[in-house]
């Protein structure tokens, strides 16, 4: 296995010195190196499956590059936005089509293996064409500004609000082999409301309704929740049962809700919007039996069911709902006054409160 891990680090090495990566900002440096990682890793379980003729484990890979777009992206925005990048629309712009077109790959493709291929080109392409002309732009035009871009990234490194694990910053001081003693572990608290923030920014989530919008922030706190106590290593029953039951009473709120709004404006694809959210109602079954009969690995199952939810539905379906409805928002809203008011519609103080958090300057959904 060492030597494998050996071998691994060798090939990262040459292929970050082969093409010029490194930007010269030590925390934007640090991701770039782990994506190269995980398209190595990528590559080797590839072949590997190849060899063996055995399947991909393709969810794996592609929550792992969904990690890594909400962290990148939101840090890479923060810096750029604080600093007022005269491309700074059309960098995010880049980013938000990223996601579309890696969530395209996964979903359209017939099998794990083709899924994987589709996953490992975009995250190629994206490598050398954003990162070696988008990000070398930005990157050129700090150094001509002459601005501290080191005092405001180590602002953020403290800060926590973008956390780097041990993994990510022994693999770039093994491949850039510089002193990383600046470079904080952000190991404390968890700061949870940022990471739904990034999710929420990067994965495009807004559908404009904000009713439908508070409810698919709750969905995103259990997703992020459960994920948090997987990778502590709490894999308890309490744990998972909390985000079951929280997730079945989701489908009896939201989906009440969806249903009322679609019924009532008459929207055109009502039907196939409800059987998809049968199919919600399955995958949350299927992985409570599977908890029940005791695989350990239910809990994570239910976090990429979960996340596959965020991309196939909601950034999706959900988005043209908002679209549809996009001239009646007025409307919208008082009638979802309306069904609060005579109480088919229950939202508690958290759920207004996280909304508020989340997206910041947005008014209360009831008002």
């Amino acid at each position: 296995m060492q030597k494998d891990y050996s071998a691994h680090l060798d090939s990262l090495r040459i292929t970050w010195l082969s093409e010029p990566f490194h930007l010269g900002i030590p925390i934007i440096d640090l991701q770039h190196v782990w994506l190269v990682h995980i398209i190595l890793e990528l590559e080797e379980i590839i072949v590997e499956s190849e060899k063996e003729g055995s399947e991909v484990d393709v969810h794996s890979s592609f929550r792992k590059a969904l990690d890594y777009v909400a962290e990148h992206f939101a840090l890479e925005e923060d810096i750029l936005e604080h600093f007022n990048y005269p491309k700074f629309s059309e960098h995010i712009q880049g980013h938000r089509k990223f996601v579309e077109r890696l969530t395209e790959k996964y979903y359209e493709a017939k099998n794990s293996q083709m899924a994987a291929l589709g996953i490992l080109q975009i995250l190629k392409k994206w490598l050398f064409q954003h990162i070696l002309h988008d990000d070398t732009d930005y990157a050129d035009f700090f150094k001509a500004s002459g601005l501290d871009l080191k005092s405001y990234c180590n602002e953020i490194l403290k800060s926590g609000k973008y956390p780097i694990s041990k993994e990510q910053l022994l693999i770039y001081q093994n491949i850039v082999q510089m002193d990383t003693t600046h470079i904080s572990l952000h190991e404390q608290s968890i700061d949870t409301i940022q990471e739904i923030r990034n999710i929420w920014k990067t994965y495009n989530l807004t559908t404009g309704i904000p009713i439908i919008d508070l409810q698919h922030i709750w969905l995103l706190k259990m997703i992020v929740e459960l994920d948090h106590s997987l990778k502590l290593g709490d894999g308890s029953s309490a744990t998972f049962q909390k985000v079951i039951t929280a997730a079945i009473e989701y489908t009896k709120d939201h989906f009440g809700v969806e249903d009322k709004i679609m019924r009532y404006f008459r929207y055109t694809d009502v039907v196939n919007h409800m059987n998809q959210h049968k199919r919600f109602i399955d995958f949350i079954k299927t992985r409570n039996d599977e908890f029940k009969l005791g695989n350990p690995r239910a809990g994570l199952h239910l976090v990429q069911d979960l996340r596959n939810w965020l991309l196939s539905h909601i950034a999706l379906e959900d988005k043209k709902i908002g679209l549809a409805f996009e001239s009646r928002v007025r409307e919208l809203s008082e009638f979802t006054k309306k069904l609060h008011q005579t109480g088919e519609i229950s939202i508690s103080r958290e759920q207004k409160n996280l909304y508020k958090l989340v997206m910041q300057s947005a008014p209360d959904p009831l008002d």
